[in-house]
């Protein structure tokens, strides 16, 4: 049996290379004209962001005399002399942190941050919002409980009681001290609704029995229950229990963690796997170990996740890290920033033109030379 065999003809290209370079050239010009002439304008929360941002800097100025008196501030290791960036080491210390992340969050305008991202996962006044805060980020933590009064919510703040490495790991001056002088100077009502050691599995790993005496002694004088588990896994169900019974059966509307504690982030086998930021889902693979996040995420309820310090000053325009006094107002947080439509369209119908005008080209050079000399300008392709 003889098998047919059919030849494909193919066409070269009558399109000049210069051509499709000035084509490359515009559209490329063309993306960058409508992402540079974006055009911005103040957020629409812009008061509640200012407002948390103030609330910040006040807090600042509280800390920083104190501290003074507990312990002389290094402007070495703290260049805006804001009180809030700890030691090296002490038997608070937990685990090991990065200074430059530390630095970068003495910033007022953090407590605009966090009131965008609370405004993005489309809280309400009044929503009950669980967090979870340490000493590892007491800036932070700061400008989380600015953002929450600015936006009147009602929070349910589980605390660990130790701190990585520059954070309030002070002795006799950690993040319940501070939180403690903050409320005595009237810059805030919030109080904390649990205490815990933090550390390895949320029970005190890796540190000194002095710093563990410390934080019970702590806990105790706030009037806090501390918590103890058994296990890790214990530390998880336990904050999630503590969440939901603080909330009196009311829906929790958000979850905002400062810090990389283990019971909520979960261990280093997933914890890499949740968002920086706002996240409302996470891969398959954040879900192989239990973690407070992974609860409220699986249940659609979002996570403002402050980790990665690198990765969300960029994202919201802050400087990594601040060497000076930062002024409220300043960073693109506080800007909504949109494109140009008229320009998009202008771009898209200049770049459909100028393909039309190129195509139409190669096409009449491509017809003159077939009526000519060249006749196999048709090749078999086999």
């Amino acid at each position: 049996m003889i098998k047919r065999t059919q030849k494909l003809y193919w066409r070269p290209s009558r399109v000049p290379d210069r051509a499709l370079a000035l084509l490359s050239v515009v559209a490329i010009c063309a993306l960058a004209a409508v992402e540079f002439f974006r055009t911005g304008a103040a957020s629409e929360h812009y008061d509640e962001m200012l407002q948390a941002s103030q609330k910040m800097q006040e807090a600042i100025e509280v800390i920083r005399p104190i501290r003074g008196r507990v312990l002389p501030i290094n402007p070495e290791l703290d260049p805006v002399r804001s009180g809030l960036i700890g030691v090296a080491s002490s038997p608070l210390t937990s685990t090991s942190g990065d200074l430059e992340a530390k630095q970068a969050t003495i910033n007022p305008n953090w407590g605009a941050v966090v009131v965008r991202m609370l405004i993005e996962a489309g809280v309400q006044p009044g929503d009950k919002v669980a967090v979870a805060i340490s000493g590892s980020f007491p800036a932070l933590n700061i400008a989380v409980y600015a953002a929450l009064e600015s936006l009147r919510l009602e929070p349910v703040i589980i605390v660990s009681g130790s701190a990585s490495q520059w954070g309030a790991n002070v002795p006799e001056f950690g993040w319940l001290e501070m939180a403690a002088h903050l409320r005595d100077a009237g810059v805030f009502k919030l109080t904390e609704n649990v205490v815990t050691l933090g550390g390895l599995d949320d029970r005190g790993g890796g540190l000194e029995r002095r710093g563990i005496e410390m934080i019970r002694a702590a806990a105790n004088r706030a009037g806090l229950p501390l918590l103890e588990p058994d296990s890790f896994e214990a530390a998880v169900v336990e904050r999630i229990r503590r969440y939901r019974e603080a909330a009196g059966g009311e829906p929790i509307a958000a979850l905002i963690n400062v810090g990389g504690g283990v019971a909520t982030v979960g261990p280093r086998s997933i914890d890499h796997f949740f968002e920086r930021g706002l996240s409302r889902s996470a891969p398959p693979q954040a879900f192989r170990a239990p973690s407070v996040m992974g609860h409220f995420i699986s249940r659609d309820v979002p996570v403002l996740n402050f980790s990665g310090m690198l990765t969300l000053s960029t994202r919201y325009g802050l400087p990594y890290p601040p060497l000076a006094p930062v002024s409220i107002g300043e960073g693109g947080v506080y800007r909504a920033e949109t494109y140009r439509r008229w320009l998009a369209v202008l771009m898209i119908i200049l770049l459909i033109t100028l393909t039309g005008l190129i195509m139409r080209s190669a096409n009449i050079a491509l017809a003159v030379g077939s009526s000519g000399a060249h006749k196999d300008v048709l090749r078999p392709k086999v």
